[in-house]
C-alpha cells in the first residue's frame, strides 16, 4: 500500500478513540480557541482581513461571520499562531492544533457538524500530521522548512476530508493534493509571515479536500514517490510503508503519547525548556536580577536554528529570545503579549539580562528520538562572585510529564479572552468546548467566539 492509501484507510476506518484522547483534544482545542481570540486583535490579522474577504458562511473568531471557509481558516490560522500561545508536539517539531483546527471549524460550520464529529476530525488530523512528522520532521527542520506548515497541511486536509465524509479514494486524492500545497521557510521566523504560514496551511487543507470532492485527482504515490513529498521536502527516496507502520496509527494517538505541550509562555517552543529551567534556578536559589552576572544556555542544533533573534528589536523578534523571557520574570513583568513591545524590550534592566544571556550548542541534546523534540536545555547562571548554578530541563511546563491543570488552562484562556468577548460568554464558551461531544452543531460554539 502507498502511504496515502494507509492514511485513507485509517481515517475512513472508524478507529477507536479513548476518553483520554477526547479529553486531551478538548484541552488543546479550548487552549487554541483562546489564543485565536487574543490573536484576532493583532496587526497582522487586520492586514490579512482585506486580502481574505471572500463571502460565505464561516466565522473569523473574534471578528465576525460571513467569510468563505478557506478564508476563515486562513485568518483563524494566522490569529491562532501570531501570539505564540498555541500548543506544540515533539512528533512534528511544531504546532499541531493551530495548523488543523481552523480548517476543521470552517468546514464544520459549513456542514453543521456535531461536536463529536469535530473531535474525531481533530484526532485524525493531528494524528496524520504527527505521524508524518515522526517520519520527516527532523530533516524538514534541518533543511529550513517550517515543519508545522509542511506536515500540518496533510493533517488539515485529512480532517476536512473526514468531515466531508470522503471515501478512501477521495481521501487519497485529498492527501495527494495537499502534498503539493506544503510550504513555509524558516527564514521568515521573527516576522509576521511565520503566522501566515499557518494560515496558508489551514486554508489549503480546506481547499485540498474541496478540490478532491469535485473530482481533482492526485498520484497514489504523491507522498513517497520518487518526485513526491518525502523526497522533495526531506530528501527521502524509495521509502516503503507496510502493515507495521499502519498499526502505529492511533495506537496510541500522538496527542496521548508523547502528547502535546500546552504553552505557559507566548514564545517559540524552543525557548520554553530553557525559560523553565532558569526560572527553576532563580526560584530555588532565591535569586534577584542583581544576583545574575551571566546566563548560559546549551541547546540542540534544531533549537538554535529556531532562535533567530536572541537580541530582539520588536515584539515579533522577542518571541525567539530566551534572555527577554527571563528578564520579564526577573523584573516582575507578566510574560504575556502586551509586554512584547520595544518600550519594554529596551528598558535598561531588560537589556542587561538580554545581553548577559549566551546560547551554545549542547551536543548531548542533538539526534535524540522524536519523542524528545528539540531536546533538553542545559542552563547555567553565574553569580557576581563566580558561583555557577546549573540545571538540565528535559521537558517544558505544559508537557504531559509536567501538565498544566485544567484550572491553569482556564486562567490562560481567560487572559486571552478578557476585553474581547464578554466574561459570561467566554465562560460559557469554555464550558461548552470542554463538553464538546455533547454539542449538536458546531455553529452554536462559533457563535460564542465573536
Amino acid at each position: 500500500m502507498t502511504l496515502s492509501e494507509i492514511f485513507a484507510a485509517f481515517i475512513c476506518g472508524n478507529s477507536h478513540m479513548t476518553e483520554n484522547d477526547l479529553y486531551l483534544a478538548k484541552r488543546s482545542i479550548v487552549d487554541t480557541v483562546g489564543a485565536t481570540i487574543a490573536g484576532s486583535r493583532t496587526e497582522v490579522v487586520r492586514q490579512t482581513l482585506p486580502v481574505y474577504s471572500a463571502p460565505g458562511c464561516a466565522t473569523v473568531i473574534g471578528v465576525g461571520k460571513g467569510y468563505a471557509p478557506q478564508a476563515a481558516a486562513f485568518i483563524n490560522g494566522v490569529s491562532g499562531h501570531e501570539l505564540e500561545l498555541d500548543d506544540t508536539c515533539s512528533s512534528n517539531l511544531g504546532h499541531p492544533t493551530v495548523a488543523v483546527l481552523p480548517a476543521l471549524l470552517a468546514v464544520g460550520e459549513e456542514l453543521g457538524s456535531s461536536g463529536e464529529q469535530i473531535l474525531k476530525s481533530f484526532l485524525y488530523a493531528t494524528e496524520i500530521e504527527c505521524k508524518v512528522g515522526r517520519i520527516c520532521a527532523a530533516e524538514l527542520h534541518r533543511r529550513g522548512w517550517h515543519a508545522s506548515s509542511i506536515t500540518g497541511v496533510l493533517g488539515a486536509a485529512a480532517g476536512c476530508g473526514y468531515l466531508y465524509g470522503q471515501d478512501e479514494t477521495t481521501m487519497r486524492h485529498t492527501l495527494g493534493i495537499a502534498a503539493s500545497m506544503a510550504s513555509g521557510v524558516r527564514e521568515n521566523f521573527g516576522t509576521t509571515t511565520k503566522s501566515v504560514h499557518i494560515g496558508k496551511t489551514a486554508g489549503d487543507g480546506v481547499i485540498a479536500a474541496q478540490l478532491a470532492n469535485h473530482g481533482v485527482t492526485s498520484s497514489p504515490r504523491a507522498l513517497e514517490g520518487h518526485e513526491g513529498y518525502l523526497r522533495e521536502y526531506a530528501g527521502f527516496d524509495g521509502m516503503t510503508f507496510d502493515e507495521d507502520f499502519a498499526a502505529t496509527l492511533g495506537n496510541p494517538f500522538d496527542i496521548a503519547a508523547p502528547g502535546f505541550a500546552l504553552k505557559k509562555h507566548p514564545s517559540c517552543s524552543s525557548t520554553h525548556r530553557a525559560i523553565d529551567g532558569l526560572i527553576d534556578l532563580i526560584e530555588e536559589n532565591h535569586l534577584t536580577a542583581e544576583d545574575i552576572a551571566r546566563i548560559d544556555v546549551g541547546l540542540s542544533q534544531p533549537a538554535l536554528r529556531e532562535l533567530v533573534t536572541p537580541y530582539p528589536k520588536d515584539g515579533e523578534e522577542a518571541k525567539f529570545s530566551i534572555g527577554f523571557q527571563v528578564a520579564l520574570h526577573l523584573t516582575g513583568k507578566d510574560n504575556m503579549p502586551y509586554n512584547y513591545t520595544p518600550e519594554v524590550i529596551f528598558l535598561p534592566e531588560i537589556q542587561r539580562i538580554i545581553n548577559a544571556t549566551f546560547l551554545y550548542n549542547e551536543p548531548s541534546s542533538d539526534n535524540l528520538p522524536s519523542e524528545m523534540g528539540v531536546g533538553p536545555a542545559h542552563v547555567a547562571i553565574t553569580k557576581p562572585d563566580g558561583t555557577v548554578l546549573k540545571k538540565v530541563r528535559i521537558f517544558p511546563e505544559g508537557h504531559l510529564t509536567h501538565p498544566i491543570p485544567d484550572e491553569g488552562i482556564y486562567d490562560k484562556y481567560k487572559k486571552c479572552t478578557t476585553g474581547i468577548i464578554p466574561d459570561a460568554q467566554a465562560d460559557e464558551l469554555y464550558q461548552r468546548i470542554m463538553h464538546l461531544e455533547k454539542e449538536a452543531d458546531i455553529r452554536d460554539i462559533l457563535a460564542l467566539c465573536i
